[in-house]
């Protein structure tokens, strides 16, 4: 028998299930997302939900107790932020736009989602959506995302860093129950 063992899991995972649901009720929320340049917008940082249903975690028991987190890989970038090229991330980022922009077919991917059409720069009214006008489209997204960035949502660290600081000593209460039973358990 583990001294650490049942109790000690079963924190874990409560700890680990908190932090996933939350971080997918932030990600659905509509909420004021304060971007790189200063300017406050309301929305909803899910575009697909493809992020939002890759939250998970795994947790493995043994000889020792490993957690992680698991979600797509552009998850850290809206999580974190990215630093553009005019205006960067505030509080800093590990992330930053160097000499490339954002993958167009990536854009035209988002575009096509959220039904997102071309525009005359001049007039501001809606152009015929032809294959050309998509792409001019896309190119200057993807070029504003360049300089712009993309703005921190902190939509997965700040549920971590809460349910965090709760942790210690719910682990401690747990350890020591897991105790308690090895100590019966090594009486008997």
């Amino acid at each position: 028998m583990s001294v650490v063992s049942k109790n000690t899991e079963a924190v874990l995972r409560q700890f680990a299930e908190r932090v996933v649901k939350a971080a997918k009720l932030n990600l659905g929320a509509t909420r004021t997302i304060t971007y790189n340049d200063g300017k406050k917008k309301r929305r909803r940082q899910v575009s697909s939900g493809k992020l939002k249903d890759s939250i998970d975690y795994n947790l493995t028991t043994g000889v020792h107790l490993l957690m992680s987190f698991q979600m797509e890989d552009y998850g850290k970038f809206i999580d974190e932020g990215v630093s553009g090229t005019k205006h960067k991330v505030p509080g800093g980022s590990r992330f930053a736009f160097g000499g490339k922009q954002p993958p167009t077919g990536s854009i035209r991917k988002w575009m096509a989602q959220k039904k997102v059409k071309a525009r005359d720069l001049k007039t501001n009214s809606f152009v015929k959506q032809t294959e050309a006008n998509i792409k001019a489209a896309a190119f200057l997204i993807s070029r504003s995302i360049k300089q712009k960035g993309i703005p921190k949502s902190e939509f997965f660290q700040a549920p971590f860093r809460l349910e965090f600081e709760k942790l210690p000593e719910e682990v401690l209460k747990a350890v020591s129950m897991d105790v308690d039973e090895f100590l019966k358990f090594t009486k008997r």
